[in-house]
C-alpha cells in the first residue's frame, strides 16, 4: 500500500502542476486579449454550481418536462441580460438575444464558428456526414450538391403540390365539427417532401398508408426525439442508451438506402441512352415517372451511395416538420382573431377563380404579413419560430464587436472551445426593437418593420436554410386553398396561449384545434 502511494502522488502532482500551468498561461492570454480590444465579461448566470452548471441542467430538464423552456430561456434574459455567459454540463455558453452577435457568428465571422463538434458524434447514427452536421469541406461539398438541384426541383415542384392538397382538402370536414390540423399537415408534408425528394409519396394521406411508410414515419419520429435529447445532453450523450433509438435510425436509413439505389438505377440508364445518342419519344403521360425529383438531381453530381443518403436525408429531415409546424402555427393563431381571417379572405377572394402560381402566391401582401407573423419556420416564425435556438462552437479565438460588460456594448472576447447560443424566439419577442406588442400576433406590424437580423428565421449566410422559398410556398398554398372554401375560422381550443412541444423543433403542444365552416 505504502509503496503504491509513493509512486501515486508524484503523478497526481506532475499532471496538476501542468493543470496549473496550462490555466495560468490561458488567464496570462485570455487578459493579454481583453487589454488590448478592451474586452470586459458579460453578465453570468447565477450558479450554485459554477464548474460544471448542473443547476441549469436540471433546471432546464424540469423546464423541458413541464413544458416550460422556451418561457423559461426568455424569462432569464429578462433577469440577467441580452448576452450573458453560463456553464451547461461543463461548456461556457454564452446565450444572447443581441442581433449584432448574430450576424457576427452567422456572417461576417462565421468562419471561426462550427456546428460539427457539437452535432457529429450526437447525430451521426442518423444523419451521418449529412449538412446539418459538419463543417469545412465537407460541408462545402454538401452545400453544391444540394443548393442547385434544390433550387431545380423547386421551381418544378407546383403541380406536385396541387395534386397532394387536392387529397388534403377531402379530409377537410364541412360540417364544422372539430379537427386538429396539425396532424393531417403533417401528414401532406411527409407526402410533399417525399414525393420532391424522392419521386415517390409516402402516400400519408391515403386511406391505405404502405406499411414500409407507416413504419418509416414512425422510425423517423422516434429517432428525431432521441436525437433531441442527445442534443441535450451534449458531452453526456453517452448517458442516452436507448436500443429502440439505434434501431429507429437503422430503419430510417434502410428506407433511403432502397431510394438511393433506384435513383442510381435512373442514372446509369440515362447516362447509357445519352451516350448512345437516343432521344426520349415518349408522351408526357409516360414522362410523368420521369419528373424532376431532388434525388436525381443530385445523383447527376455524386454516384456515391452513402454520401448520397445522408445528404438526401439530411434535406428530409426538415423539409417534412417545417411547413407543416409553419402552416399549423398560422391556423392557431388566425382562429383566435376573425377580424384577420376575414381580411385575409378579403385579400385572396378576387382572385379565388384564377390558377395558382407562384406569382399569384407572392402577390397577396396581407398573407405574406400572416406567413411573418406566425410562430413557425417561415414569417409566422417571428412569434413561434420552429427553430427556437441556434448554436455554434468557436474553432478559433474571436472577439465580438458587442456583448461584454454589464451594458453588453463591450466586446466580447470568445475562447475557442467557447459556445455560442442565440436565442431567435426571445429575440423576435425583444420589445426594444418590436415594441411593447411584441408578444402579440399582430400582421400588420410589417407595413413598417424592417428588421435585419433581428429576424432570421432560416438563419443567415452562408448556412442559411435552402428550403424557405419551399416552405413559403407550402404553407401560403395550403392556407390560400383553405381560405378561398371556408368562411369562418373557429378556435376550438380551450387553451388560448400557445403551449410549447419540443422535439428537434418547436410545435403547439395542442395542435391547431379549429373548425371550418363553409
Amino acid at each position: 500500500m505504502y509503496h503504491l502511494g509513493t509512486t501515486t502522488l508524484p503523478i497526481v502532482l506532475f499532471f496538476l502542476g501542468i493543470w496549473i500551468a496550462n490555466s495560468v498561461r490561458r488567464h496570462l492570454r485570455d487578459s493579454a486579449v481583453n487589454i488590448q480590444y478592451q474586452c470586459r465579461e458579460p453578465p453570468k448566470y447565477p450558479h450554485r454550481d459554477p464548474i460544471l452548471g448542473l443547476d441549469l441542467f436540471w433546471k432546464y430538464k424540469t423546464a423541458f418536462d413541464t413544458g416550460r423552456f422556451l418561457l423559461v430561456n426568455t424569462s432569464d434574459f429578462h433577469n440577467i441580460g441580452k448576452t450573458f455567459k453560463a456553464k451547461l454540463l461543463g461548456s461556457t455558453v454564452i446565450k444572447t438575444v443581441n442581433p449584432e452577435i448574430s450576424k457576427a457568428v452567422f456572417s461576417t465571422s462565421s468562419a471561426n464558428f462550427g456546428v460539427q463538434p457539437l452535432r457529429y458524434a450526437t447525430a451521426k447514427d442518423l444523419w451521418g456526414n449529412g449538412i446539418i452536421v459538419v463543417d469545412g469541406s465537407l460541408w462545402s461539398h454538401a452545400r453544391a450538391l444540394i443548393r442547385p438541384s434544390f433550387d431545380l426541383v423547386h421551381i418544378a415542384n407546383l403541380d406536385t403540390l396541387c395534386r397532394h392538397v387536392d387529397l388534403f382538402m377531402t379530409l377537410l370536414p364541412r360540417d364544422g365539427s372539430t379537427i386538429d390540423l396539425l396532424p393531417l399537415l403533417k401528414r401532406l408534408t411527409l407526402d410533399t417532401s417525399s414525393d420532391f425528394i424522392f419521386g415517390e409519396s409516402i402516400e400519408s394521406l391515403s386511406s391505405a398508408t404502405p406499411t414500409a411508410s407507416h413504419d418509416f414515419m414512425e422510425s423517423f419520429a422516434y429517432a428525431q426525439r432521441g436525437t433531441g435529447i442527445r442534443t441535450i445532453l451534449g458531452c453526456f450523450r453517452f448517458l442516452h442508451r436507448d436500443a429502440r433509438w439505434l434501431e429507429a435510425c437503422r430503419k430510417v436509413t434502410d428506407f433511403c438506402v432502397e431510394k438511393v439505389k433506384n435513383a442510381l438505377a435512373r442514372q446509369k440508364v440515362q447516362d447509357v441512352s445519352s451516350h448512345q445518342g437516343l432521344k426520349d419519344e415518349r408522351g408526357p403521360e409516360q414522362n410523368f415517372s420521369r419528373r424532376l425529383r431532388l434525388i436525381d438531381e443530385m445523383a447527376k453530381q455524386t454516384q456515391d451511395p452513402i454520401d448520397l443518403r445522408y445528404q438526401i436525408l439530411n434535406v428530409f429531415s426538415p423539409a417534412h416538420d417545417g411547413a407543416a409546424i409553419t402552416t399549423g402555427n398560422v391556423f392557431f393563431h388566425l382562429a383566435r382573431q376573425p377580424r384577420l381571417w376575414a381580411n385575409l379572405r378579403d385579400e385572396i377572394l378576387p382572385t379565388r377563380d384564377e390558377p395558382l402560381s407562384y406569382e399569384l402566391l407572392r402577390s397577396y401582401r396581407f398573407l405574406d404579413y400572416v406567413l411573418r407573423e406566425r410562430p413557425d419556420i417561415i414569417a409566422a416564425h417571428r412569434l413561434t419560430p420552429v427553430a427556437t435556438l441556434n448554436q455554434r462552437i468557436c474553432i478559433r479565438e474571436t472577439v465580438l464587436p458587442l456583448g461584454g460588460g454589464l451594458d453588453n456594448q463591450s466586446p466580447l472576447f470568445i475562447r475557442k472551445g467557447d459556445v455560442i447560443e442565440v436565442n431567435y424566439r426571445a429575440m423576435m419577442r425583444d420589445k426594444d426593437f418590436w415594441g411593447k406588442d411584441a408578444d402579440e400576433f399582430r400582421p400588420e406590424r410589417w407595413e413598417i418593420a424592417r428588421p435585419t437580423w433581428e429576424y432570421t428565421p432560416f438563419g443567415g449566410e452562408p448556412r442559411n436554410c435552402p428550403g424557405m422559398k419551399l416552405v413559403y410556398t407550402e404553407s401560403a398554398y395550403v392556407v390560400v386553398r383553405i381560405a378561398r372554401e371556408f368562411r369562418y375560422l373557429e378556435n376550438r381550443d380551450g387553451e388560448i396561449e400557445w403551449k410549447e412541444k419540443l422535439r428537434m423543433t418547436a410545435e403547439s403542444k395542442n395542435g391547431a384545434l379549429v373548425g371550418l365552416i363553409a
